[in-house]
């Protein structure tokens, strides 16, 4: 009778504990019980998609809403939220035309209730309305590239060119963008004739039209950087302070917060001569930030001039109250930040930005030869009395490399 008793305690015990290590697996209040289903009160048609608003059940474990749905290429979509919020949107229509959304309420044990059936008509969707607006023009090495997104979506601006070997376009490039407007370059290619081909994409792989542009690129030579060295005038500053030197502003890195130069503190505006070691008609030049966590911060410069010389020795006395007598202004500068977002605060697309560097354009129809280059930094993001750049690069006609 003894040993029966035992064997019933150690038998009723393993099931307890078995029961337990079962109800481990599920979530805290879950049960077998569908919640009931969402109540819809209104759909509003957006670009690409559609919002719809519904009331939840009133289930205690009610978990998420969710939404499940294919778009115009028939691939499948689903979409999750909060149980304590009242609408949900679906995107990612390529296409205008009347699809189904199947809206579920799921609970804690991961039960879902009866479908409800929300028929959505999307609106144009944004590949298709900017792609009206786009514009390709010849550029420096290149096709610039204008457009409009009133509806400020996530897309890339994608280009193609025609490769004569392959007999098709062959994609080369994207630029994403989330821009109201703007325009892009698209840079590096030969100065013969080139079919170009510019298409939209949004982030869900819908694709616009395709709008072709054939032009003959407008030569750019790269300034070859181990040329480049300070010319140092009165009334320069001294960018190897802190540990940095002036070689790190073209030494071909940038992307790194320990890669640039770094003035001493002083009241600015602060001023940097360049001797390129050759003489070019500058068409452009890029200026890399100080990245890291100094990006759009620190000295990096935001508003800036850029003089030119081809001759430091034609240069009149240094005056200070004219220190750009004799100089040749070739482009007052604004830095530009594609989020607008505080101080302290950047984007992915800032980053990107930035590591692609910041294009200034020369004066196409006004290109001046020079051999020596003066940077006049008025204002740097942060307000602060120090200057940093990341990177210089130029481009340029080269008329002589034999100096």
């Amino acid at each position: 009778m003894r040993h029966s008793i035992i064997i019933v305690s150690i038998l009723l015990i393993i099931s307890l504990c078995w029961r337990c290590k079962e109800d481990l697996h599920h979530p805290y209040g879950a049960d077998d019980i569908a919640p009931g289903k969402v109540t819809v009160t209104e759909v509003v048609n957006i670009a690409g998609g559609a919002i719809i608003s519904y009331t939840p059940p009133t289930d205690v474990d009610l978990l998420c809403i969710k939404a499940v749905f294919k778009d115009n290429r028939g691939i499948e979509r689903e979409v999750k939220t909060s149980g304590v919020v009242n609408s949900l949107k679906v995107e990612g229509f390529g296409e205008t035309g009347k699809y189904n959304v199947s809206v579920y309420a799921v609970d804690r044990g991961e039960n879902s209730s009866e479908a409800v059936v929300v028929p959505i008509s999307p609106l144009e969707p944004s590949i298709n309305s900017i792609f009206p607006t786009l514009e390709g023009t010849v550029d420096y090495g290149g096709i610039k590239v204008s457009y409009e997104n009133e509806l400020r979506a996530e897309v890339s601006l994608n280009v193609a060119v025609f490769d004569s070997a392959q007999d098709k376009m062959v994609y080369r490039e994207s630029f994403f963008t989330s821009q109201q407007s703007g325009s892009y370059s698209f840079r590096g290619y030969n100065s013969v004739r080139t079919l170009f081909g510019i298409y939209i994409e949004d982030r869900w792989g819908n694709l616009s039209d395709t709008l072709l542009v054939e032009v003959i690129p407008i030569p750019d030579e790269f300034l070859d950087k181990s040329r480049f060295s300070v010319f140092k005038i009165n009334g320069d500053m001294d960018f190897g302070q802190y540990g940095f030197s002036p070689s790190q502003m073209w030494n071909n890195v940038w992307n790194s917060q320990w890669d640039c130069g770094h003035t001493a503190a002083a009241a600015l505006p602060h001023r940097l001569t360049v001797n390129l070691g050759t003489t070019a008609k500058l068409s452009r030049f890029k200026l890399y930030q100080r990245a890291g966590t100094e990006l759009y911060k620190h000295g990096n410069p935001k508003h800036f001039k850029v003089y030119g010389t081809l001759d430091v020795n034609q240069l009149p006395p240094f005056d200070p109250a004219n220190p750009n007598a004799g100089w040749t202004l070739l482009k007052e500068c604004h830095s530009f930040k594609p989020s607008g977002l505080p101080l302290g605060q950047v984007s992915a697309e800032d980053v990107e930005f930035q590591n692609k560097g910041e294009d200034f354009e020369f004066d196409i129809e006004n290109l001046v030869e020079v051999q020596y280059v003066r940077i006049e930094i008025l204002e740097n993001w942060e307000g602060i009395p120090y200057s940093v750049i990341g990177e210089l690069s130029f481009w340029g006609e080269i008329t002589n490399e034999e100096l």
